[in-house]
């Protein structure tokens, strides 16, 4: 019985263990001189499954991304400069995929509870306007704009 409980003290952290992906891409030609860029990005991320593609072009961005819960997915690619964003996934099953082409641009997006989903097609809506996305337990809103 003792060996029994060891084997699952020790045993268990070992089975039940899961991935998050996190992948960033800054590319070369927006850095400056020292190889760094002038962007402040954070990242935080906690649960198992969480997804996180973030793509950015330009300089002086600043970028909060969160996710807390399980399977979420977060895909975010932005070009431009001097924006600043935020997206906070609090919950499990969550989805947003956002692309922005803009300058000086305001976006805080809170997704909270389960399954919701965010989807923007086109460019930026409502480019200059300070915009704030909050969505809360099984909501699903599809933005759209082709100007």
């Amino acid at each position: 019985m003792k060996r029994l409980v060891v084997m699952l003290l020790f045993g268990l952290p070992l089975a039940t263990s899961a991935q998050s992906e996190v992948y960033y891409r800054q590319p070369p030609d927006d850095r400056n001189r020292t190889g760094l860029t002038s962007s402040e990005i954070t990242l935080v991320q906690t649960g198992q499954l969480n997804q996180l593609n973030y793509q950015e072009t330009g300089r002086g961005n600043a970028v909060n991304l969160v996710q807390q819960g399980s399977n979420n997915v977060l895909d975010v690619a932005i070009s431009g400069s001097d924006n600043r964003y935020s997206f906070v996934q609090q919950g499990d099953n969550n989805a947003a995929q956002w692309q922005s082409r803009q300058n000086n641009g305001q976006l805080e997006v809170i997704q909270r509870g389960n399954n919701n989903q965010l989807m923007q097609d086109g460019s930026m809506p409502a480019m200059g306007v300070s915009m704030r996305i909050e969505q809360n337990g099984g909501m699903q809103l599809l933005i759209k704009n082709n100007f």
